[in-house]
């Protein structure tokens, strides 16, 4: 639809007025920014003038307690106050860029008044008239923009719901504070501005999609009905990045009872936190904690042992073959350690362990036992009531082993006392030798107060291994099989040998819980969990109890479940946490890659989840066959050329394991004249331009042109390796290459 002369002339002369609008707000919060942050360093650097420190006695030491916390108060509200003002001034420097990105004209049910709402990232008031400017995206009333073209409208208010007639809806692109062009449309969020949009090379990082959100899409970010929403959404449906405007629209709605510190994601490693971390902040929000399962999962073990990480396993299943006994014995082990099953008999192991069988390790003193495993044992049977739990029995254990040890140390400082007044060396008093004494004797016993306040002294390893060898126990599994024992043995030689094999690491760590003490996280109160199809049921089940007041969001694509030895199913995700607590929304649409792209890409699985493109049309994926395996690297490295001089800004080689992107990356080095970068496992953070790396770490990027650098028979062979593939070609915006030596991937098809 034309827009006329004199609306430019308009839409002009109000740009100007937000504009001045805003840099008028501007330099007050520049001022209170530099008035509040001198306070900040004031507070700092006087702190202790403030107190007066008195320790004579109980009352004096209570006193100067209170006193320092009252002034620790004074310094966290001072900076949360700065804190505050400088990320509006942030938002505020990048609403004077854009101020808005979309109108809608609103007259309401029965008034004459036509409103004129205009939309940007955070909302801009006159001063002097107190006239809303711009609205928010996150405000009841901009929701209209997302969910309706012109004609009947309506949104959720507080009060109630207002209907209307919206008149106009007219989307900008403002660029450093100039009106470069503008559409009216009457059907979904701008075709015209979403190819303009998607027609756009891929950023450095992810960014924010408030400008193009789709009707599915925004249903999903102002859901807040549902205590676990599920998001089944096909590769380049934009389920991350709507999961991220999510957070901010919940941290708008609930900003008197939500901060972004109660919010936690957690995401597939530690390269797409990078990647992900400048959503929020573009959205003038704090970034919320960021985490992956990984990370808990090491917190749980300390530094002697060697914990497989899931990207290891999976190295071993790509790598290893599917005939031999030791592999398929590898993938039973895994299926029935992360099934909720397995769980189940943990649970009753766990009940069974408060009649009998815990294990202990002896408390050591220079090779002389001074506590043994049996009097723990006896302590834990015969002392505490049985119908305790666990840990609050194991806690009285505690108890009674610190002031066995107190004793021991009293014993201790006497025997040094002793040795030192025979000395002819030492020349201090009798109170010096005495004060001496005791520091030497402390100092010897700190292990082993340290291993008693830790419950180092309870034998987690001893017990996981008595509950795999136990027949009796593990005849309760269903899962388990004719060779159930030889999958044990193999698992404690690994135990043995201070290594914990992925699968066995949830199962461990949930273990412990029930000796320590299941420290849940009441404080977080929304969980994000990216690629949750990759979670095991016994994950997700550890994470369900380990945030019990959280509400949840779980993104997913059974699509790309590249863990293939762990099947996930959202009924089975669904019966995990309450059914009826659970909605899940489906996102078909692609609008990342080109048509022809995703209808590729489709014909690599099997029965695929549905998957819509938009009708951006581009280039078709190019398989391309070489002669000789030593020809691959340097026709690769032309075809990387090709896409950069098409006008590709980031060109991703991607592998099908960590070796060979190692080697990949090693040759494309000297063929190629541009700076490559490695991706792997240790990767913090994402770089642009030409990258090398492995296909399951490529899950959640995006890049204007992929290589899959071979996929021969050879190397993607089997079923098990369609989604690793398919992964593969759907990062691609615009190019996609396939190169192969010999015969093409059946997985590839005609």
């Amino acid at each position: 639809m034309s827009i006329e002369q004199q609306d430019w002339i308009q839409e002009q002369n109000r740009l100007k007025r937000v504009k001045s609008e805003i840099q008028t707000e501007m330099k007050r919060l520049e001022g209170i920014v530099e008035h509040r942050g001198s306070e900040v360093l004031d507070i700092r650097r006087n702190f202790w003038d403030e107190i007066t420190v008195n320790l004579s006695n109980y009352d004096d030491v209570a006193e100067t307690a209170a006193s320092i916390t009252q002034q620790q108060a004074v310094l966290t509200q001072q900076e949360r106050s700065f804190r505050h003002a400088e990320l509006t001034l942030h938002k505020l420097l990048k609403l004077e860029k854009t101020p808005y990105f979309a109108r809608i004209d609103f007259s309401e049910k029965n008034h004459d008044k036509l409103e004129h709402v205009y939309i940007g990232i955070g909302s801009v008031v006159d001063e002097d008239t107190n006239e809303l400017l711009v609205y928010d995206w996150r405000a009841p009333i901009s929701g209209m923009f997302y969910d309706y073209t012109p004609g009947p409208a309506k949104y959720k208010t507080p009060e109630g719901e207002i209907e209307g007639e919206m008149a106009l809806k007219r989307q900008y692109i403002i660029k450093n504070s100039q009106l470069e062009d503008m559409f009216d449309t009457g059907i979904n969020i701008g075709d015209e501005m979403l190819q303009v949009m998607l027609a756009k090379n891929a950023h450095d990082k992810m960014g924010s999609i408030v400008m193009t959100i789709q009707q599915e899409q925004n249903q999903i970010i102002r859901d807040d009905q549902h205590r676990v929403l599920i998001v089944q959404g096909s590769a380049g449906s934009g389920k991350t990045s709507v999961a991220l405007q999510r957070v901010a629209y919940l941290l708008y709605k609930y900003r008197n009872a939500l901060d972004a510190d109660q919010m936690l994601l957690f995401s597939p490693n530690s390269l797409f936190n990078d990647y992900v971390s400048n959503v929020l902040p573009e959205l003038g929000e704090a970034n919320m904690q960021q985490t992956t399962f990984q990370d808990h999962l090491d917190r749980g073990f300390d530094d002697e042992w060697t914990l497989e990480d899931a990207y290891d396993q999976l190295e071993y299943l790509l790598n290893g073959s599917e005939q031999l006994v030791d592999y398929q014995m590898r993938v039973k082990s895994i299926e029935w350690k992360t099934s909720i099953e397995f769980m189940g008999v943990m649970d009753q192991y766990i009940e069974h362990l408060k009649g009998k069988d815990m294990l202990f390790h002896d408390f050591t003193f220079k090779e002389k036992v001074l506590i043994s495993k049996e009097e723990l044992a006896e302590l834990f049977y015969h002392e505490f009531g049985h119908d305790e739990s666990i840990s609050n029995r194991l806690d009285k254990v505690k108890g009674k082993v610190l002031s066995e040890l107190e004793k021991i140390e009293q014993r201790v400082a006497r025997n040094v006392y002793k040795r030192t007044l025979n000395s002819p060396k030492y020349l201090g008093s009798n109170k010096e030798m005495k004060e001496e004494s005791n520091k030497k004797a402390r100092k010897a016993l700190a292990p082993l107060r340290e291993k008693a306040k830790t419950l180092a002294f309870v034998d987690v390893i001893g017990m996981y291994k008595q509950l795999l060898t136990d027949e009796q126990w593990m005849k309760r599994f269903e899962g388990s099989s004719d060779n159930f024992f030889e999958l044990a043995k193999k698992t404690i030689n690994q135990l043995n040998n201070r290594k914990i094999p992925y699968e066995d690491a949830t199962p461990m760590v949930y273990f412990q819980t029930a000796f320590k003490g299941f420290h849940t996280l009441n404080r977080i109160k929304q969980v994000i969990i990216d690629e949750a199809q990759d979670y095991s049921p016994f994950q997700l089940e550890y994470i369900r109890r380990l945030f019990p007041r959280a509400k949840f969001t779980l993104l997913g694509d059974l699509n790309q479940g590249i863990y293939y030895a762990n099947v996930q199913s959202y009924n089975r995700i669904g019966q995990l946490f309450g059914e009826e607590d659970v909605k899940v929304m489906r996102l078909t649409k692609s609008y990342r890659s080109t048509d022809e792209i995703i209808e590729f890409s489709k014909r690599i699985l099997r029965k695929p989840e549905p998957i819509q493109p938009i009708g951006r049309h581009g280039e078709s994926p190019q398989i391309i066959a070489v002669k000789q395996v030593e020809q691959l690297a340097p026709t690769v490295a032309e075809g990387v050329r090709l896409m950069l001089r098409k006008g590709a800004e980031s060109v991703a080689v991607i592998c099908k394991t960590d070796q060979e992107s190692a080697e990949v990356y090693r040759m494309l080095l000297t063929l190629l004249d541009q700076e490559v970068h490695l991706f792997t496992k240790k990767s913090r953070s994402f770089l642009s331009g030409v990258v090398v790396v492995p296909a399951y770490l490529a899950k959640g990027l995006e890049f204007d042109g992929v290589i899959v650098f071979n996929a021969s028979r050879t190397v993607y062979e089997h079923d098990s390796e369609r989604k690793l593939l398919y992964t593969a070609c759907t990062r691609a915006l615009h190019y996609l290459n396939v190169y192969f030596v010999g015969e093409l991937s059946p997985l590839i098809g005609s």
